[in-house]
């Protein structure tokens, strides 16, 4: 970027010049407009300088600098002009015009390259030019100057040898710019860009020649004032080229500028030479009128008018191969814009292979290399596509995407190829299939694919124009390519998906009904454990039992049995499982007075589906009271409370457990898992003697049902024997066992204080030493069992009393 400080220079060095043509016009004239208005028409200018270029163009600072210089020397030049002809002014102009030739060279030289393959040569960088070309100035600049500050010493020298330095520097510096331009375009004609802007700055500069010298030749103004215009004009026309930001609008701004000098120059040329030799205020040409001159200037305006409404045409006719390929480039880009991927590919290649020579035999058409899978579409004349297995080179896919708009050009490969033998292998590739240009088609990712060009019969290299053009069909046909892929991923994804979803519907309905089965087996152990306590509740302490626990179970809070020594705890504590909202989960039970670990490690390990470590009951030590145990409830793997996730955890003995465990249960308890626990006491009595953990106790709160024991429920005790008799016969002899009489009276005469456990280690026993099967009195009394004798009186006549009560609720016929 230029400096403001350059910029404040450049407009001091304009106004000066602008004040001495003011000055030596008296105050009068156009010098008040240059001096007004050519500071901000400068300011204009070098802001256009400073512009950032497009896309891949780059623009060197020097060539900058440069640019601002010429723009400055022109404003110089500009500036004299608007004031009387001077000697001063006259030097003053010249030195405006030699730097802007000058500062037009050295910009020439430092036009950047878009890199790539092509390097510039080190000749077309040296200033030797802009030196050349001082040498010429230098004279007329110095002629002028020492005439106006020492005219004593410069009073013998000619007058009209200023005017021939002028002229002679202006006809130099215009064949040194001519001759310099020629050769940067000799040396980098195939560099992208580059020749675009040396191109045009060639043909500017020869059409401001061509008309400097005409304008001259007719007589328009003196040689020596019209020269060095056109030598300025010139110089900005080249700087223009050289820091446009855009070189294909460099090429399109030549070929408007070149339709419009050739159409309209020769007749504004003919108009101004008719007024030129016009008398004032007599009469015209050859004795015409003087209003014949305005017919000819009228004439000579609306022919110019034409000339610009017909320049578009002609300037099209000035495009690169009759633009052809640009023509099709855009078609093709406008095809590639069909929402239908595959149809937008079969138009962008009919339209690419309509413009290429596809018609002629043996000629290839043009083709898009695919890199995965790697194959190579293409379409007939007849528009349909054929696709083929083709590979692209792994370093032809490198190369390209290291030129400029990733565009590989044959003629660029094979300027290097001398130098760079790796381009050998790729020339031979391309040369196999007549490729003239490949450009890469990229997605969001990466390349993935090459779109190739035929050469054909093409003489001229590619313009910058012509490959943005093509550049443009790549973009468009890798949006198509990839939109192509995400429908055929999308597809395949949704296919995938389909099948996973059945699969997973498949699966989510097989652990459906394994959980149902599971569900089912955890009913079915239940419900056997159950068994027991619901086999005969027909007294009014068994029955009011179990409705509490069904009521307690359907609320699914803790639940607290208090038992008597020998009842059944687990039927009743099943009994609460099978009623709570857990019923289908597992019933996990746990005796506090037993040494637990290897026990319920192994069932658990099973539960789980998992075989257990033949260590691992021995790596827990002790019972339930030792320090491991709290370990064993905190392993996720062995815990209890793991076990009895979903159901309901039964804890036997609970005031057995150590204490860390009891408060740990009753912290840790989860809300998925429900909680029975059978003590001997009631809760407040085991807190207050610190046998219950207050957390526990807490835990439980106020939800206890005492189990009835078989002292209350006489009129359960025939159809409790009868049960136990018929499991024990079925178990050892195969059919049940009965029970006579006189035994039965004396089972429901005994009190049965050791309750359910005792009255089956009685009937067990008594049915192992019968011989037959009904038990009689006699098998009773063989095991030592014995009804107790009839009391006679008092304490004793109430104990009689209260059996004969259980005997007749037990059989109301006595």
């Amino acid at each position: 970027m230029l400096r403001r400080r350059s910029f404040w220079i450049a407009a001091a060095a304009v106004a000066y010049t602008a004040f001495a043509a003011l000055r030596a016009s008296g105050g009068h004239g156009p010098a008040w407009l240059a001096l007004l208005g050519l500071p901000v028409l400068l300011a204009l200018g070098l802001r256009w300088v400073e512009r950032p270029p497009r896309g891949e163009d780059r623009i060197e600072p020097a060539a900058r600098r440069a640019a601002a210089v010429c723009l400055t020397g022109a404003g110089m030049l500009a500036a004299a002009r608007s004031g009387p002809s001077g000697l001063a002014l006259i030097a003053l102009g010249n030195l405006g015009a030699a730097a802007a030739s000058m500062a037009a060279l050295v910009g020439l030289a430092r036009i950047a390259g878009l890199g790539g393959l092509l390097e510039p040569p080190p000749s077309t960088r040296r200033l030797d030019a802009a030196a050349f070309a001082s040498l010429f100035w230098t004279v007329a600049v110095a002629l002028p100057a020492v005439s106006a500050v020492a005219p004593e010493r410069a009073a013998d020298l000619d007058p009209l040898l200023v005017h021939y330095a002028t002229s002679a520097a202006s006809l130099g510096s215009l064949t040194v710019t001519l001759v310099a331009i020629a050769r940067v375009r000799i040396a980098r004609r195939l560099e992208l860009g580059v020749a675009d802007r040396v191109e045009a700055a060639l043909l500017l500069t020869a059409t401001a020649l061509a008309v400097g010298l005409a304008a001259a030749f007719v007589g328009v103004a003196p040689p020596e004032s019209i020269l060095p215009v056109t030598s300025a004009v010139a110089a900005v026309c080249v700087a223009f080229c050289t820091v446009a930001a855009d070189a294909a609008q460099v090429s399109r701004a030549l070929r408007g500028t070149l339709a419009v000098a050739t159409l309209a120059t020769p007749p504004a040329l003919l108009a101004v030479y008719a007024v030129h030799q016009a008398p004032r205020g007599d009469l015209g040409l050859r004795g015409a009128p003087q209003s014949s001159v305005g017919v000819a200037v009228f004439g000579a305006c609306a022919l110019c008018a034409l000339a610009g409404l017909a320049a578009p045409a002609l300037a099209r006719r000035f495009a690169p191969e009759g633009a052809r390929w640009l023509g099709a480039f855009d078609a093709a880009t406008r095809a590639a814009m069909n929402p239908e991927p595959e149809a937008a590919l079969e138009a962008a290649l009919s339209a690419l292979r309509e413009a290429s020579d596809a018609g002629v035999a043996g000629q290839a058409p043009p083709a898009l290399y695919l890199l995965s899978p790697p194959e190579q579409v293409t379409v007939d004349r007849a528009g349909y596509k054929h696709t083929e297995p083709a590979e692209v080179p792994a370093r032809l896919i490198e190369l390209a995407q290291l030129e400029p708009e990733r565009v590989l050009r044959v003629e660029a490969a094979e300027a290097v190829e001398v130098r760079r033998p790796e381009v050998r292998p790729l020339l031979a590739w391309l040369a196999e299939r007549d490729v003239g240009v490949v450009a890469l088609v990229n997605d969001a990712e990466g390349p993935i694919g090459a779109l190739a060009i035929p050469r054909a019969r093409r003489a001229s290299p590619m313009t910058l124009e012509e490959v943005s053009g093509l550049r443009a069909v790549a973009d468009r046909l890798g949006a198509v390519i990839a939109v192509s892929a995400m429908l055929s991923g999308s597809r395949g994804r949704e296919v995938a998906a389909r099948r996973e979803a059945e699969e997973r519907a498949r699966e989510v309905s097989r652990l459906e009904r394994a959980v149902a089965q599971g569900a089912g087996r955890f009913r079915a152990i239940a419900a056997l454990l159950a068994r027991p306590a619901r086999a005969a509740a027909y007294s009014p302490a068994a029955r009011a039992a179990l409705e509490q626990l069904e009521r307690l179970g359907v609320a699914g809070g803790p639940v607290t049995l208090l038992t008597a020594p020998g009842i059944d705890a687990v039927a009743w504590g099943a009994v609460v499982h099978l009623t709570s909202p857990r019923a289908g989960g597992p019933l996990a039970i746990v005796d506090g007075a037993a040494p637990v670990p290897e026990g319920f490690a192994q069932a658990f390990a099973q539960a789980r589906g998992a075989a257990p470590a033949r260590d691992e009951a021995a790596a827990i030590e002790g019972s339930a009271g030792t320090p491991s145990a709290l370990a064993l409830w905190r392993d996720p793997d062995s815990s209890p409370i793991e076990a009895a996730r979903g159901g309901t955890l039964l804890v036997l003995d609970a005031q057995a457990l150590p204490s860390e465990v009891q408060s740990y249960l009753g912290a840790a308890l989860p809300d998925d898992v429900g909680l029975v626990v059978a003590v001997p006491q009631t809760v407040d009595a085991l807190a207050a003697t610190g046998q219950l953990s207050e957390r526990l106790a807490d835990r439980l709160g106020d939800r206890a049902v005492a189990l009835p024991s078989l002292s209350s429920r006489a009129e359960d005790l025939r159809a409790l024997a009868l049960d136990h008799l018929a499991r024990i016969g079925v178990r050892l002899r195969g059919r049940p066992f009965g029970l006579d009489l006189r035994a039965l009276q004396a089972v429901l005469d005994h009190p049965w204080p050791g309750n359910d456990a005792e009255m089956g280690a009685v009937l067990l026993r008594a049915a192992l030493v019968a011989k037959g099967d009904v038990i009689g009195e006699k098998d009773l009394a063989a095991i030592g069992f014995a009804p107790p004798p009839e009391p006679a009186s008092g304490a004793d006549s109430a104990r009689g009393e209260a059996r004969r009560a259980r005997r007749r609720r037990a059989d109301p016929r006595g």
